[in-house]
């Protein structure tokens, strides 16, 4: 049975939030999902929030995206000066759906993915647990006018009964260290960029360096052969490439680096610049 009232925690001021016993549950209307809360994390961004209130980029107003008859619709939106209820890592099961509903079904258990793309505010983005109630509190009401993007993605991820709610609950937290620490290089000479090649001992073979979604605006080459500045002319000429043969590095910054020869000794393009601090 789904009670009328609950408890939640809420943030309505700068550094001030309280703890209400009779939060009403929101029925929800032809659109809209309810959902009893699992579990939730805490996370620091949930105190920048406290801290910021109505400074924080993603308690403002949503700008573009929605009709606003729609969002006067939902009374889990609460953008600027409105009362909040913050938590972001959190898995639900629904209890209750709107006569609208197709995506989703009573019983089913979820993650909710935070982050509203397609909704815009003036500096950041609407987001679950900011302008639209998070998770502190027992149900949580959900649109799915807002929870379904206009390409069909749902920020409801299903999941099932198996892994503890409290391990589901942390996929979000782990899943913005996965995004901080990992690191998608490249795995081709940047397009349009700038490029140095370095040679300091061997013979190299320089035809098919490039290939056409893999071509520099314009190449230095320092310590470079006769043959190998010969073969170098021609790809570039075939890829129109300005190419600049220099007797040093100086101090340009560079997007792609390719060294060849590792030595122990200095190399002799460095020492002038080295000597000066300039390298």
């Amino acid at each position: 049975m789904i009670p009328k009232i609950q408890t939640a925690v809420q943030l309505v001021g700068p550094d001030e939030l309280v703890l209400n016993f009779d939060k009403p549950v929101y029925q929800p209307g032809p659109h809209q999902v309810l959902a009893k809360v699992d579990a939730v994390g805490l996370c620091f961004s949930d105190m920048k929030l406290l801290h910021a209130f109505t400074g924080h980029p993603r308690k403002g107003p949503i700008e573009s995206g929605i009709e606003p008859e729609i969002l006067k619709e939902i009374p889990s939106y609460v953008p600027e000066e409105l009362p909040t209820v913050p938590g972001h890592e959190v898995v639900v099961h629904i209890v209750a759906v709107g006569d609208e509903v197709t995506e989703y079904a009573v019983g089913e258990r979820y993650l909710v993915q935070t982050d509203y793309r397609h909704l815009p505010t003036e500096g950041s983005k609407a987001a679950f647990g900011y302008n639209f109630e998070g998770a502190l509190q027992q149900y949580v009401l959900m649109d799915d006018r807002i929870i379904i993007a206009p390409d069909g993605e749902s920020f409801l991820i299903q999941v099932s009964e198996e892994p503890s709610a409290s391990a589901i609950a942390l996929a979000e937290p782990w899943a913005c260290v996965e995004a901080a620490y990992g690191s998608n290089e490249r795995q081709a000479i940047k397009k349009d960029g700038k490029l140095l090649i370095i040679k300091d001992e061997g013979d190299y073979e320089l035809q098919g360096l490039f290939s056409s979604d893999s071509v520099p605006a314009s190449i230095t080459a320092v310590g470079l052969g006769e043959n190998e500045k010969s073969q170098l002319k021609t790809e570039a000429k075939k890829f129109k490439i300005t190419v600049d043969f220099a007797d040093s590095i100086g101090d340009d910054a560079y997007d792609d680096i390719i060294y060849w020869g590792a030595s122990v000794k200095p190399l002799k393009c460095w020492t002038a610049s080295w000597q000066t601090g300039v390298f």
